[in-house]
Parts: C-alpha cells; sequence; structure tokens
C-alpha cells in the first residue's frame, strides 16, 4: 500500500470526487549515454550534469546579479548544497539591453542515438531568472550542425521542436544572444533530446491499466496499459514525414500517475506505474487521428528475453537480480530494489550452462523462489521490486463496492515435485493441501539443492493454492498495489481479508470508476496445517514432534474514548476511535513439548488501553500496530481493527469513540397578556446532551501453527 496522508484516504473513497490522470511521455533513446557539457564558460555554483536528470525545479541562490539578492527568504545564501538543483549557469553577464557581448552557449554531448527528430530544452521558471529573448538550437552530428533553428523575440520558457530527422545525432547546443532580463547570467534547466511531455485528461482519449502478479513463483504475470490519445497534429503518423514516429522505439518509458483531489483543493498524486513500449505495440486509427500504445511494466520486458550470462556469475540474489535488469541496457541498471534482509541470500550455481539458454524471466522465478520472495514491478517507483510478502492493505466497506463481492474456488494442488540439483537429481515430493486434487507442479530450479530450500519454496507455493479467489468492483484507489491484503468489512461485526493479486485501473469518460480487482484468500496450507486459537490466559504445551511453531500475539484493544458532553453553544466531540491491539508475529524454534505460559490481554476499558498478550517470552508488547488490521493471510481472519462498533471476541479489535453530546437549544420568546403586561420566557427544544461512552475494545489472542508430521 503506497503511504498516503489522512485527507487523501478520506477523499478517495468520498462520496464525490476527483481523480486526475497524468501521463509523462519520455520518447528518447532509452540507451543514450550523457557525455560531457561544454559551454563558454560556468558560474561556480552551476551543475552542468543536471542538464538531463529530468528535475525540472531549481533552487534560487542569491547571486550579485541586478535584483538577485533578495532578502525575501526565497533565496538560499552562501555555497551550493550537495544536492541542490541548479541546473547549468553561465559566466557571462547579459548588458543593459539583456544582449550578451557575445553569443553565450550550453552544449549537452551523448551517443548511442540512432536518430532524433525531436528535442526540448527547458529554462527557468522564475520571474527573476529571466529567459532566452533571441537565441538558437543545433542538433549536430560529428560537430556539424544538421538541424537549425532560430528564434526571435521569445518569451516561453519551454522550447519544444520537431519536424526533423538527425540520424546518429551526438550533440544539442543552445546558443543565446539576448536575454530577458539585463546583467543576467544564461540558465538552462534541462536539454531533453527527445519527446518529454505531461499528457492529461484532455490529451488521451482512452486509458486502462492491469497490475498483476503471482506470490508463488509459478508463474510471471505482467502489469500492462493501454493509453489512446488525441494526434490531431499527426506528430505520431507514421506516413507523416514531418512526424516523430521513426523515434518510437522499445523500452521507451510513459510514467503514469494518478491524483485524487482533497478537500483544501490540492492533488495528492501516486505513481501507479513506469511502463513501456516494446515490440512494436501501437496501432493508428483508420484516419490517423488517435494514437494507441499497448505497454508493459518492466517485468514484461524481461519476461521473454534471452538471459546473456555475464563472465562472472553472480552469487548473491541481489547480484542475479543486478544481473537481469543489466539485460535491457545501462540505463536500466539500479531499476530495482532487492528487500535488504534478503539481498545476500546465497544464490549459487554449479556451472553457468544450467543458465544458459534460459529467458530473463524464468532466471528471475528461479532466484525468488530460492530466497523466499516474490518479483513484482513496484508501482511507486516503477522498479523491479523482489522482496517478502506483507500483511497490509486498503480497508473496503460495502459502501465502497458497486455490487457485492464475487466469490469462487482456488485452484488445488495435490503435490509439489521437487528436482533437486544435488548431482544426483534427486526427486523431493511435497504434499499440497488437496490429495483428490488431479494437479501437481513440478520444478526444476537449478538454485535448488537441498530438501530445506525446497520446503521454504514451497511455503510460498503452497501459500497461494485452496480456499477462495473474491472478486470485487469499486471506484479504484490508486494507492492499492498488487501483494496487498485488503480487509472487507461486511458489516460492523464481520470482515475478511485476502491478497491481491490483480487490479485494473481505467478511465471512462474521464472517470476512474468499475475497477475490477482479484483477492485472493487461501486455505492456509502452507506446511504450517495445524492451527490453533488460545483465547484465555493458562498453559499450552507443544505436540509431540513439533520443533517449530508460527506464532501470532495480538494485544487486547484499547476501548474507544468517551465523547464530550454537549453545551448550549456547541455539540460535543466525538471520542477517540480505540486502536487495534499490538501484534507480533514470528515463526519459532522450540523444545520437544515444551511448555508455555500463556497471558491473554484483555480488551481496554473506554478510553483505556488494553492489556498484553504473552507466550512464554515472547509478547506482544514488541510487536507493531497495522492499519487498518492485521492479516492472518493463511486464515483470512481480521485482527487489531481499529475503531469497531461490534468489536470481534478474541480478536484485539480496537472500540469505537462514542458519540459526542448533541448541542442544547434554547429560545426566548416575549408577548403581551390579555391585561396588556408583557411577559418574556425561554423555551428549550432540547437540553445539551451527554456524551456517549465508548466502546470497550475486544480481548487478544495467541494464535499457532506448527508443521504437517
Amino acid at each position: 500500500m503506497i503511504d498516503s496522508s489522512s485527507a487523501y484516504k478520506l477523499a478517495v473513497y468520498g462520496d464525490t470526487r476527483r481523480v486526475i490522470l497524468r501521463a509523462v511521455i519520455d520518447i528518447s533513446s532509452p540507451d543514450i549515454v550523457f557525455g560531457v557539457v561544454n559551454s563558454d564558460g560556468e558560474a561556480d555554483i552551476s551543475v552542468p550534469g543536471q542538464v538531463h536528470d529530468h528535475v525540472f525545479e531549481i533552487v534560487p541562490y542569491a547571486t550579485l546579479e541586478w535584483n538577485r539578492f533578495i532578502l525575501n527568504g526565497e533565496f538560499k545564501l552562501f555555497l551550493r548544497a550537495e544536492g541542490d538543483q541548479v541546473g547549468f549557469i553561465g559566466d557571462s553577464l547579459s548588458k543593459e539591453d539583456g544582449t550578451f557581448s557575445s553569443p553565450v552557449y550550453v552544449e549537452e554531448t551523448f551517443s548511442n542515438v540512432l536518430i532524433l527528430q525531436a528535442c526540448s530544452v527547458i529554462f527557468p521558471t522564475a520571474v527573476w531568472d529571466g529567459y532566452p529573448v533571441d537565441f538558437k538550437i543545433e542538433v549536430k552530428q560529428g560537430g556539424t550542425a544538421y538541424f537549425t533553428k532560430e528564434f526571435k523575440g521569445n518569451t516561453k520558457r519551454e522550447i519544444n521542436v520537431d519536424g526533423f530527422t538527425v540520424n546518429n545525432p551526438d550533440a544539442i547546443r543552445v546558443t543565446v544572444t539576448k536575454w530577458s532580463l539585463p546583467y543576467r547570467r544564461l540558465r538552462v534547466v534541462e536539454i531533453i533530446p527527445g519527446i518529454y511531455e505531461e499528457w492529461d485528461g484532455n490529451v488521451i482519449a482512452e486509458f486502462s491499466l492491469k497490475h498483476q502478479g503471482d506470490i508463488s513463483c509459478l508463474s510471471l504475470p505482467y502489469g500492462t496499459c493501454t493509453i489512446k490519445m488525441d494526434n490531431l497534429d499527426r506528430r505520431f503518423e507514421p506516413r507523416n514525414k514531418a512526424g516523430v514516429f521513426k523515434s518510437i522505439e522499445e523500452r521507451q518509458a510513459i510514467d503514469v500517475s494518478m491524483a485524487v483531489r482533497l478537500p483544501d483543493g490540492t492533488d495528492e498524486y501516486k505513481r501507479v506505474g513506469m511502463f513501456y513500449q516494446y515490440s512494436g505495440g501501437w496501432k493508428t486509427s483508420d484516419n490517423g487521428l488517435t494514437m494507441q500504445w499497448d505497454l508493459v511494466d518492466i517485468i514484461g520486458l524481461l519476461q521473454s528475453r534471452e538471459f546473456i550470462v555475464p563472465d562472472s556469475l553472480p552469487e548473491t540474489l541481489e547480484g542475479w537480480v543486478a544481473a537481469i535488469v543489466a539485460q535491457l541496457g545501462v540505463n536500466f541498471e539500479s531499476r530495482y530494489t532487492v528487500d535488504s534482509n534478503y539481498a545476500d541470500t546465497a544464490l549459487i550455481v554449479s556451472s553457468a550452462e544450467d543458465v544458459s539458454g534460459v529467458t530473463c524471466g524464468d532466471l528471475l522465478l528461479w532466484v525468488c523462489m530460492a530466497s523466499a520472495t516474490w518479483p513484482r514491478a513496484d508501482a511507486e517507483t516503477g522498479k523491479l521490486a523482489v522482496e517478502p510478502l506483507w500483511n497490509q492493505g486498503d480497508k473496503i466497506t460495502l459502501e465502497n463496492l458497486i455490487s457485492y463481492p464475487t466469490m469462487k474456488a482456488n485452484p488445488d494442488v495435490a503435490a509439489i515435485i521437487f528436482t533437486l540439483n544435488d548431482g544426483n537429481d534427486t526427486k523431493y515430493v511435497i504434499s499440497g493441501n488437496s490429495t483428490s486434487s488431479s494437479e501437481t507442479k513440478s520444478v526444476d530450479n537449478p538454485f535448488i539443492k537441498t530438501k530445506e530450500q525446497a520446503l521454504a519454496a514451497a511455503r510460498l507455493m503452497l501459500s497461494t493454492f485452496g480456499g477462495n479467489q473474491y472478486e470485487i468492483s469499486n471506484c479504484g484507489n490508486p494507492a492499492s498495489e498488487v501483494g496487498d491484503v485488503d480487509t472487507i468489512w461486511l458489516d460492523e461485526s464481520n470482515a475478511t481479508t485476502a491478497r491481491r493479486i490483480q487490479q485494473d485501473l481505467s478511465f471512462s469518460s474521464g472517470v476512474l470508476s468499475n475497477c475490477t480487482s482479484v483477492l485472493l484468500q487461501a486455505d492456509g496450507a502452507f506446511l504450517f496445517q495445524n492451527r490453533e486459537i488460545i483465547t484465555s490466559s493458562g498453559t499450552w504445551t507443544a505436540p509431540d514432534g513439533v520443533l517449530k511453531l508460527r506464532a501470532i500475539l495480538v494485544n487486547g484493544g484499547s476501548g474507544g474514548g468517551t465523547g464530550t458532553d454537549g453545551s448550549w453553544d456547541e455539540a460535543g466531540t466525538d471520542g477517540t476511535d480505540g486502536q487495534g491491539g499490538l501484534v507480533w508475529a514470528e515463526t519459532i524454534a522450540i523444545n520437544p513439548n515444551q511448555v508455555f505460559n500463556v497471558e491473554i490481554g484483555q480488551g481496554g476499558a473506554p478510553g483505556e488501553s488494553g492489556g498484553i498478550t504473552k507466550f512464554g517470552a515472547y509478547s506482544a508488547a514488541d510487536g507493531q500496530n497495522f492499519d487498518p488490521n492485521y492479516t492472518d493471510i493463511a486464515s483470512g481472519d481480521a485482527f487489531a481493527r481499529d475503531g469497531v462498533q461490534l468489536p470481534t471476541a478474541n480478536t484485539g479489535d480496537g472500540g469505537k469513540g462514542g458519540a459526542g453530546g448533541v448541542k442544547g437549544n434554547r429560545r426566548e420568546e416575549s408577548g403581551t397578556d390579555e391585561e396588556g403586561n408583557s411577559w418574556s420566557r425561554t423555551v428549550i427544544d432540547n437540553y445539551p446532551g451527554e456524551g456517549e461512552e465508548g466502546v470497550p475494545g475486544a480481548s487478544g489472542c495467541v494464535i499457532l501453527y506448527w508443521d504437517i508430521q
């Protein structure tokens, strides 16, 4: 779940809402390598390398230029701090009329670009920086300008140029002869070889997006995005010789974000992914007035690409992931993240032959399977993310749904058969969740050499079989991610949870709506099949032969606060919702037939915290709060919800805060009696109400799982 403000959480499911779509189109060579930035001279605080980093906001620094040393709090003083964005700044000052004594220039060099049909130059937007009035842009190859465009009397801060074609370009030069302000330096924020534009709902005619993932690592689904945009100027028309169609290459990025309009009028944006053009995934309408791109996320780019084995084989999870992503080119080398707790997991193959002739997609599944992680395209960063599962997600009420959730059976598996890479091709069979199933899975992973590694991989696989799948349709939340554990509140006392494995976000007539999601609620058959819930204090003795437990400890939930009394002037305020109890969950090693003392934390009275749950030496006091709740994905049960009107016993639910008392209402009446005497009186319509007491929290519990014997 992407972090969101409290205002966003209210607005995204509000009765009325506005969602804004934004796509950043980057049609530039995905293999471009930037070189040095040349100029006729630059200021001390200039950072020329920033002219190709796609950061458009610069820091105002006080300088000795006219009207730029203003002590109004907007200008930074002293030396440039590391990381400050300033772009290129020349060292020559314009004269009183804005002209330079001799033309000043900045030139960006690059390589690995086959064709260039458009470019953009971004100048500062602040009024005190000014902009170029008279200048020219040149696109060069080998020192010769093959395209030149001159500008006279310019007033724009962003210059976009197309309608040309230069093959194998290696430089773009901007030369300025006159600035809009006197005694100013040349400032350039960005020089972009290609098209870099923001499109909104006024340009995008149709939009749909699908996120999907498989936490079992038995398959590698990937995200897709379809954008159809207005092409009235026919820039993207293949038959338009002056267009930019030839610039469209595979692996070019489109950065998609959505925003929700908050009550204060601001927009809170959430990136919903980076998507890439691949294998000619484009088409035009019959008359060329629209252009459609069918795009994929980074996993889609990798799935079918053959893995080129490096000279030196990696030996860790992060090393393999880095080698896989690097197959997409030098500009993709940093587009991955690996959970720090798993990055150094040893993954060693016997020889290069084990990974020769395989696809990047297969190799990615192998390394994730062998390390008990799973791969996904992270929506917030656009990078390939390799990480373990988590247990948090969205709270969905029936009011948020367009229709009641539909449910169907999730497939079963009879067995998973591993071929161990131990030199003997040993077969290791792990029973599935249902012996009556006709389905078996065979795994031949060169990184899995031992039974222990196979067991670790099987736990993740078996957590996806059996149980149910839910399909929901609602207005859509751009902050939701595949992998989230969502809680559906069927009513005030019942909730069901399941892991999100697919979601669709689509705009229809400019509105984000009718968005479907698939949630998986497996039956918990992941080698911890025996389950017991302890709801009262006492002792618990481990069964014979059990040496490992999955323990979930839940503190008692806090009671909701009591609402304040109303007065004659105003209504009372509602009491604070009680917070769900802290939750601690770990897999622990135990001794044979070990006896554990158990203390169950009681639910808190109104306004009071809940008690602490303990299991032997372990305590839920060492756990954490989960928003909106903790999910035991093995069973689909929700624990430790906040602010529940009817808390479920032994779940650690927090109680709902009491309502504030109503405002008292009174009025004055006056008149004259039959004898002509004046009178007045106070009429009370209702007295100020007392605040309602909050709902007590629910007691906690201990949930235990242990292995099949």
